[in-house]
């Protein structure tokens, strides 16, 4: 007995089916059983997917054939991860072609059929599960459990067992629970899998996918290709290691109503940037309207760390509520910076930011009493700094006297009593972009810490200058960049910049270079 592939005929079976097995609980007993030996019977009999461009948005879930492919090639994974072997799978796939269905459709199979629990993380919490939202995680999930017939539901299944972020089972241990991208993502409890969907867009991909590599036997990290591309970390995943990841790959032309004609509707309706992006699965990237990217690729990204004798900085950006932090070295005689750690955090006080310079964590409450609670991720950074330099000099906004993080004194004076004092240039007439002429001349002189620094890269990577409306007649570029996630990163780099000790004079210091045109960048970084 198997579920016909043909659209029309496989509806008229499920309802036979359905109404056959209804009063049958022999025969009801036969499906569980069936659908148990084979997942694909009970996708295509029971499972259905959502597509809202329709005038019947409701679809029987039909698995075309590089979907069974990968139905049968996780479940390859599992068994190996099961025998105590460490497996990372890669799927690298174009846009709309029902992985992600397919993938969370496994998860429920195993959640009903199998000793199976599963971590499902995606880059935002909005993006794993919000109530009614079809593009999260565990709507696939409910969109199934709701529309499957009780008696294939787990015994004394409620409501109640599906909370926020979580799917529990009734009966048994087994559950999927869900994480939006964290530094520390994944470590807590074990897991028979973790998934991490659309992984090229993480804000903190790397060090994500490393921190849920204790709790699970199986990672799997599956994405399109990012605007980044090739400077994402799930393509280095995808390339670099590819002895240590197996790799599965959907193209378009693995869904079986595509061909020459739909790639053609395809090129009318995306840019040819776009339709080589998600389409065609590019990974050459773009560095169009973004305010430091193509600067960022004459930098190197290293595993530099504090070297002492060498004066230590730090760069700060209050924002009305994300305060971001950057720790700089300077080779003043060779005229060479580097970057050694970055952190941020939102809606704190600014006290709770000072343990982060001493390197001692104090027991000073918050403003409701409550000690300040540091997450791992947090606590390494403060122990890692415990052993630096105290000597330690300070840049921030010109605007820092005006800020007021809740002390009812400026942030600059109230730094100042606590030993810490922020240096700025005011303005004096000059704007933003003179800033951004300052930065862009720097990035030949800079290494960064690559593992310490994923997001302020990622910040620096994707700020972004406002998109023109089509109809637009301005010719110049836009002054300043978007105020986004972005910002706080990329201001604090470009205060420090602005601020930045001159060289000590001798033979061997690097004149002040003069800045490039992007062709002269492009043919340093090897793109022509």
């Amino acid at each position: 007995m198997q579920a016909p592939k043909d659209l029309i005929e496989n509806k008229r079976f499920r309802l036979d089916l359905l109404l056959k097995a209804e009063t049958d609980t022999e025969l009801q007993a036969i499906l569980i059983q069936k659908c148990k030996q084979d997942p694909i019977f009970f996708i295509d009999t029971f499972c259905w997917t959502f597509d809202p461009r329709l005038s019947d948005p409701v679809i029987p879930f039909i698995l075309y054939l590089k979907q069974e492919k990968l139905f049968h090639w996780l479940d390859e994974l599992l068994a190996k991860s099961r025998t105590g072997e460490k497996v990372n799978g890669i799927i690298d796939k174009p846009r709309d072609v029902g992985a992600t269905f397919t993938v969370m459709t496994w998860c429920l199979y195993h959640y009903l059929f199998d000793e199976f629990t599963a971590r499902v993380g995606s880059r935002k919490e909005d993006y794993v599960d919000k109530k009614g939202e079809p593009d999260t995680l565990f709507y696939k999930l409910d969109f199934n459990l709701d529309r499957l017939p009780k008696w294939l539901l787990p015994t004394g299944y409620t409501q109640e067992n599906r909370a926020t972020m979580l799917l529990k089972h009734p009966t048994s241990p087994n559950a999927i629970s869900g994480e939006s991208a964290n530094p520390n993502f994944g470590r807590g409890g074990r897991k028979s899998v973790t998934i991490f969907d659309e992984h090229a867009f993480w804000e903190w991909a790397k060090s994500s996918w490393e921190s849920a590599g204790e709790s699970t036997n199986f990672r799997l990290s599956m994405s399109t290709p990012p605007e980044s591309g090739k400077d994402s970390h799930f393509y280095k995943l995808r390339t670099a290691q590819l002895g240590k990841i197996e790799l599965f790959e959907f193209d378009w032309t693995d869904v079986p109503s595509r061909n020459e004609a739909w790639l053609a509707r395809a090129k009318e309706t995306k840019s040819d940037e776009e339709l080589a992006r998600e389409v065609l699965k590019s990974y050459d990237g773009t560095t169009k309207g973004k305010v430091y990217a193509l600067d960022l690729k004459l930098t190197r990204l290293t595993a530099c760390d504090f070297v002492q004798g060498e004066p230590l900085f730090i760069s700060w950006d209050f924002g009305l509520d994300t305060v971001a932090m950057i720790w700089w070295q300077k080779d003043l005689y060779r005229d060479r910076l580097k970057i050694i750690d970055s952190y941020w955090n939102s809606n704190k006080v600014i006290d709770f930011y000072i343990p982060f310079i001493t390197g001692e964590i104090i027991s000073i409450p918050d403003p409701n009493g409550t000690p300040f609670q540091y997450s791992e991720y947090e606590s390494d950074i403060i122990q890692r700094h415990k052993s630096w330099t105290r000597d330690i000099s300070h840049y921030g906004d010109p605007d820092v006297k005006k800020r007021d993080l809740k002390t009812g004194i400026s942030t600059r004076d109230y730094l100042a009593q606590k030993g810490i004092y922020i240096q700025s240039k005011d303005w004096a007439g000059r704007t933003w972009t003179d800033l951004r002429d300052i930065a862009k001349r720097a990035f030949r002189r800079i290494e960064i810490n690559e593992g310490r620094n994923e997001y302020l890269l990622s910040a620096l990577r994707n700020a972004k200058y406002p998109e023109r409306r089509e109809n637009s007649q301005a010719q110049n570029e836009p002054l300043k960049p978007v105020h986004d996630w972005t910002s706080h990163f990329r201001s604090s780099f470009e205060y420090f910049l602005d601020n930045e000790p001159a060289a000590i004079t001798t033979a061997i210091a690097a004149p002040d270079e003069e800045p490039m045109t992007d062709e002269e960048k492009y043919r340093a970084v090897g793109l022509i």
